[in-house]
């Protein structure tokens, strides 16, 4: 018996989608031994930097203490599961169940929460941290575009505000003191502030930042203070500002939801609460460092060039196109830019109430 081409390809057709969703669908992961879920966690940051120390050994910690021992954690810290960039696709493939997520480094797959990042809006860790949280939270606009539809959960979230441009020998003043600049960058929103602040963004590692700097490869470079001092940035920067809130550097802890399905609802509330104090940890961590970080350039000469008064003003009028401009391109990939830029201010004038009503 023959049969038809038309009648078999109709059939062949939803067979071969099925495979192939199958084929790219990781499987469920298998967690839980004799009661006991582990979940394998990875980041790029080494042991003892403050996403690790305040975010998710906190995380790891506080999970363990009140799951009674029915939660535990195979850590791989410093990138030994792969490169930061990596991390989101890792986490959905099934080989990591948790890990660091930053939209910073994987802009094409979480452009919306870029909005975090954005020069002028935050200059406290923890304001801004719990802003993006609820943001991110299951329901908030970062979760529906960005979050969800990449199947993560974010647990922790942490912000490292208040981003500088930090230089060899060229000081740093005033906007226009940045054109012409080429200035490490660490990708993301930071990339599209520092171009519309007329200089050139240079994507390298940050490892790389001490060596281009000395040698003039590049001008400088923009992040939170907190993070100079790991890289030994005040030995090889003269000036520095202090104020010019040039942007921050949003980072989570995302769980995949293939592993969150696999726990128990239980085991599920106190991931809730471990990553909710998880973020509060860190956001005091990053706050403190980056006070630390300033006080340690002083320390060691760097010119620190305070943005106050009239100058504040001047730095802010600069911001205000670079937002346009973020939200006019989101728009054009149809992403709801406007309208998360609105939610992002107003987050973040209810967390500073609530601070100001503590």
């Amino acid at each position: 018996m023959r049969h038809s081409p038309r009648r078999f390809g109709a059939f062949v057709a939803p067979v071969a989608l099925l495979l192939s969703a199958s084929a790219c669908a990781p499987p469920a992961p298998s967690l839980e031994t004799d009661g006991v879920y582990t979940l394998k966690v990875a980041d790029s940051y080494p042991v003892g930097h403050p996403f690790a120390e305040a975010g998710a050994s906190v995380l790891m910690d506080r999970a363990r203490e009140l799951s009674g021992g029915r939660l535990q954690f195979d850590y791989f810290p410093s990138e030994q599961m792969g490169h930061a960039a990596d991390l989101p696709s890792l986490i959905r493939s099934g080989v990591v169940d948790l890990g660091s997520v930053a939209p910073a480094y994987a802009p094409a797959e979480l452009p919306l929460s870029g909005v975090a990042d954005l020069p002028g809006l935050v200059e406290d860790s923890c304001t801004g941290s719990l802003a993006s949280a609820e943001l991110m939270s299951e329901g908030g606009i970062l979760w529906r575009e960005d979050f969800e539809p990449k199947g993560l959960r974010p647990l922790v979230v942490g912000m490292i505000p208040d981003y500088e441009v930090l230089t060899g020998s060229r000081p740093v003043r005033t906007p226009d003191d940045l054109r012409g600049l080429q200035l490490r960058s660490s990708g993301g929103t930071i990339d599209r502030t520092v171009e519309g602040f007329g200089a050139a963004p240079v994507g390298m590692p940050a490892t790389e930042m001490y060596e281009a700097i000395s040698r003039g490869t590049v001008d400088g470079t923009v992040l939170g203070p907190v993070s100079a001092a790991p890289y030994h940035l005040e030995e090889v920067t003269g000036f520095a500002t202090t104020g010019a809130r040039l942007g921050s550097f949003t980072m989570t802890y995302s769980i995949s939801e293939a592993a969150w399905d696999v726990l128990p609802e239980d085991l599920r509330d106190v991931l809730r609460r471990a990553g909710e104090e998880a973020t509060r940890s860190l956001c005091t961590a990053l706050q403190e460092g980056n006070a630390e970080g300033r006080e340690a350039m002083s320390e060691a000469g760097v010119q620190l060039h305070r943005v106050e008064g009239a100058e504040r003003d001047v730095w802010d009028r600069a911001t205000s196109p670079i937002h346009e401009q973020w939200t006019t391109d989101m728009e054009q990939i149809g992403r709801p830019g406007t309208a998360a830029l609105a939610e992002m201010k107003d987050q973040l004038r209810v967390e500073r109430a609530s601070d100001d009503n503590d």
